[in-house]
């Protein structure tokens, strides 16, 4: 076995374990004993499905060069790369797919005049690229960064597949008592038996492995052990959203209407504006002259009292210690749904969180809070001459955002922009306003490659059965066409119009999608989150839209 010798590495019951690995293991040693061998069990799963992502990448991306690459036909696929110095990178496909996608099947060998080598850990492939000279572009702190962002995307899936081991073992205990077979005939169950569900949330919650595709699927910097399993959604996360009063000179507002962040919450939340208004009486304050801007646990514990010291101390920030908001961890980290019964409507909040998560550090950049209601009245607009797109297609409105703005004129644009981007919050539509019945079940498009925490089948797959019994078809093969066909039926007219009517191209991937389901089959799509969207200006001015943005990549 081949492996990186480094003074972290360690041994565990015959397997290395690198700094990153070893680190996790101990916090589980000492905190949660019992899932050591859960840990340690999945950690070859969590090598390997970074593995993939990375190998794909580096094909994809082309940074190991398309000549370089055969593909040999026969009994079984084997993909093939050819190195400098006349080592030979062999693996299995078990299928290709399109986009230049595939899956790895076994383990990738390096093969050479001295006996083959099995790769143990995706770090291993990089090393030794780096010593073919496939990656001399990037700078050594570059590549150490890069090299440590990829054993942190591996110890954490390997940590996140050990939390919904865990999870899975105690809910399909409960669904035996209810003999329930599916995650769809569980939730249905859940919602006509709990107010407080939300099958939304609990799909969201089993998106177990993150991105499809890229490399930092899992990558978490700035959290310890302890936060990822506290604050993500894969460990069934539900934080307490902290509210800060912001002095109204210290704030930027933004909303489609009247109705601002802190009118919504004091409308959303019974007793919170009584609260707020005995402490800022309390400490000599006019309620009248604040806002309110929620805040994640993890950016309240880490980031506030360092960047905002200044203006806590002068009282033109109030935290507001008697009052928490609970919700649930959504896939994206950092946008939250809160913990409400059936109807209530309450808003998904999206905090700013100042890790790395992927590949962007999520924080909530101003321009996503200027621009998100002035688009939400567009996309409104929008829909009222769509004629609604017949009930099947529906772009959430983002109905009111704030952001900190700092009033000091002599900082930098840079530290102006990490005040803003770091004390900022987005109310936004939820989605399950738009859930018509309790037989509709919503998911993140996210979740139909997830894998069913009760059959274990892919819950797509439990979709295509569902929608082949309602059918009667006795073909899956026809069951699964069907469902593909219905899906882009209900869901490109939308995402198409946009673009090539209004000039408006919207970031339409599995975690902005919430699909809704109805026997099996997509009745209903609704997009979430602008980040990313491209327009056209020429194109929508001539629908007379004459509203102005600043784009950015921040979501």
């Amino acid at each position: 076995m081949s492996v990186i010798l480094t003074e972290n590495t360690r041994m565990v019951q015959g397997q290395f374990l690198d700094e990153e690995e070893s680190k996790t293991l101990g916090y589980i040693r000492n905190q949660k004993p019992e899932l050591e061998s859960v840990y340690l069990m999945n950690l070859q799963a969590g090598r390997k499905g970074i593995f993939q992502r990375l190998f794909q990448a580096l094909i994809r991306e082309r940074i190991i060069n398309e000549e370089m690459v055969s593909w040999l036909e026969g009994p079984r696929t084997t993909i093939s790369v050819n190195l400098p110095s006349g080592i030979q990178l062999q693996a299995e496909i078990k299928k290709r797919h399109s986009l230049g996608r595939f899956d790895i099947e076994g383990d990738i060998v390096i093969c050479s005049p001295e006996p083959s080598k099995i790769i143990t850990h995706p770090v291993e492939l990089l090393e030794l690229l780096r010593q073919e000279g496939l990656l001399e572009e990037a700078t050594e702190m570059q590549f150490q960064r890069f090299k440590l962002e990829i054993q942190n995307g591996v110890a954490n899936l390997t940590l996140a597949l050990t939390g919904a081991a865990q999870r899975k073992d105690e809910l399909i205990t409960l669904a035996k008592l209810e003999n329930i077979q599916t995650s769809l005939e569980w939730v249905v169950k859940q919602s006509k038996d709990k107010k407080n569900f939300s099958p939304l949330a609990f799909f969201e919650q089993w998106v177990v492995e993150g991105h499809p595709l890229h490399p930092g699927a899992k990558t978490k910097f700035g959290l310890d052990v302890e936060e990822v399993i506290q604050y993500s959604p894969e460990w069934g996360a539900t934080p307490d959203v902290a509210l800060a009063a912001v002095s109204q000179d210290y704030c930027q507002t933004t909303s489609v209407d009247a109705h601002t962040v802190t009118t919504w919450l004091y409308q959303e939340y019974e007793g919170l504006k009584s609260t707020v208004e005995k402490i800022l009486h309390d400490s000599g304050l006019n309620p009248a002259q604040f806002e309110l801007i929620p805040i994640h646990p993890w950016q309240l514990d880490h980031t506030l009292g360092t960047l905002y010291k200044e203006e806590i101390e002068q009282k033109k920030i109030i935290l507001i210690s008697d009052f928490r908001i609970p919700t649930q961890s959504l896939v994206s980290f950092r946008s939250l749904a809160p913990i409400q019964n059936r109807g209530q409507k309450k808003h998904h909040i999206k905090t700013a969180v100042n890790v790395q998560t992927t590949s962007a550090i999520r924080t909530v950049s101003p321009n996503s809070v200027e621009n998100g209601p002035i688009l939400s009245k567009i996309l409104t607009s929008i829909q009222e001459k769509e004629n609604q797109f017949g009930g099947r297609f529906v772009v959430l409105q983002e109905r009111a955002g704030i952001y900190f703005q700092p009033i000091n004129q002599n900082i930098s644009e840079d530290e102006r922009w990490t005040l803003q981007a770091n004390l900022a919050s987005i109310l936004r539509e939820n989605p399950e306003n738009h859930v018509k019945n309790e037989r509709e079940i919503p998911m993140a498009a996210a979740a139909l490659l997830a894998d069913s925490p009760i059959s274990g089948k892919p819950i797509a797959i439990e979709l295509i059965e569902e929608l082949a019994s309602y059918y009667h078809l006795s073909s899956l093969k026809e069951a699964a066409s069907l469902f593909i066909h219905k899906y882009a039926q209900t869901s490109l007219p939308g995402f198409l119009t946009l673009m090539v009517r209004y000039g408006i191209s919207l970031e339409g991937h599995m975690q902005n999608s919430v699909s809704v389901f109805r026997n099996g089959e997509l009745v209903r799509i609704l997009l979430r989150d602008f980040g990313g969207i491209r327009i056209l200006p020429q194109r929508l001015k001539k629908k007379d839209f004459k509203q102005s943005f600043t784009l950015d990549h921040q979501s």
